[in-house]
């Protein structure tokens, strides 16, 4: 999942915004909006920073492989 940093701080700025009786329900409001956030985002299928960099790690090392294997087959076709 996505930083839990960034919930916490877009559920802050709306709990915010609130008039004065509904800051009483904050940490429940609070909790609710980190829920809609997070379940939205996996919705959307978003992914991480950390994961996103597994996988162009990966990609690179599998680009690297694909190319030493098309000149082994480049020599051996000779």
């Amino acid at each position: 999942m996505l930083n839990k940093d960034a919930f916490n701080d877009i559920a802050t700025k709306i709990s915010e915004a609130l008039p004065e009786p509904a800051r009483k329900m904050q940490a429940q409001f609070k909790q609710q909006v980190e829920d809609l956030i997070a379940q939205g985002l996996k919705d959307l299928n978003v992914v991480t920073r950390e994961d996103y960099d597994k996988q162009t790690e990966k990609l690179s090392k599998a680009e690297a492989k694909l190319a030493e294997l098309e000149t082994r087959l480049a020599a051996l076709e000779k």
